[in-house]
């Protein structure tokens, strides 16, 4: 496991639920991957899930932004029922997602890469012929996208030349870039040094006051520190459900792990 995250506070949780699923169900060929999971993810604050590989954490983000449809099942985005809106509509609402395998812009630089993020959500477009009247605000709102994700320094370097742990960043800077009320993040530290997971926690906690950020991770040492609730997934199913205190002391979730995160 990568060296333990430095403490950061909790973001305080809005009221009511971001999404809510009812006998949330997803089949493939006979094998069940979600497996009727009712659930009300509170909105606000870093709730991550976490469960042994196959145990249907990714199959449950493809059904939540809606990659997947159901087999079975309904899901609500805070009063909304989205069981039957395609991927593109629920990012209009607000669902921006990331995924375990970098998806940027390699042979344009990093400004140019969230100059585009920007501009294809507030200007409609991704021309970079724009008349000069409507660069300013796209050009602040860039720079203020770069700052955010710590890449600034880094705005005229070509994405593929960047590192493992600069991609993953400047991937979510692309995700913000719309500025969303939901982020999922699959596994954004995946592959990562120690001080690239560590910037890319602060980058994580960062960004969080304001949003609800559902996070799919592996590393329980991060898990454990940034995590407002945790979700425990086991064969397609929820196992727990609870605070990080509450997650280490809840035997059920030891015995599945042989008692690796108590």
């Amino acid at each position: 496991m990568s060296a333990p995250a430095p403490a950061v506070p909790v973001p305080a949780a809005g009221t009511g639920y971001i999404f809510k699923t009812s006998g949330l169900t997803r089949r493939f060929s006979g094998f069940t991957a979600v497996n009727d999971v009712s659930i009300e993810i509170p909105e606000g604050g870093v709730r991550t899930i976490i469960g042994p590989n196959g145990a249907g954490k990714t199959t449950f983000f493809n059904l939540l932004s809606g990659l997947l449809p159901p087999s079975e099942g309904r899901m609500w985005f805070r009063d909304r029922e989205i069981t039957g809106l395609p991927a593109y509509q629920r990012a209009r609402l607000g669902i921006a997602r990331s995924f375990q395998i970098t998806n940027i812009f390699g042979r344009l630089t990093v400004y140019e890469n969230v100059r585009l993020a920007v501009q294809a959500v507030h200007d409609g477009k991704a021309n970079f012929f724009l008349p000069t009247a409507r660069m300013g605000k796209l050009a602040e709102r860039t720079e203020r996208v770069l700052h955010d994700i710590g890449l600034w320094d880094a705005r005229d370097t070509r994405a593929e030349n960047l590192s493992h742990g600069d991609q993953r960043r400047l991937e979510i800077g692309l995700v913000i870039a719309r500025d969303p009320p939901v982020l999922l993040l699959d596994e954004p530290l995946a592959g990562m040094s120690p001080t690239e997971t560590h910037e890319t926690v602060e980058l994580i906690t960062r960004i969080s006051p304001g949003r609800t950020i559902l996070l799919v991770e592996h590393d329980i040492d991060v898990v454990m520190t940034i995590s407002t609730t945790i979700t425990v997934f086991q064969t397609g199913g929820v196992l727990a459900v609870g605070t990080p205190t509450e997650i280490r002391a809840n035997e059920a979730v030891q015995r599945a792990y042989l008692g690796e995160i108590a």
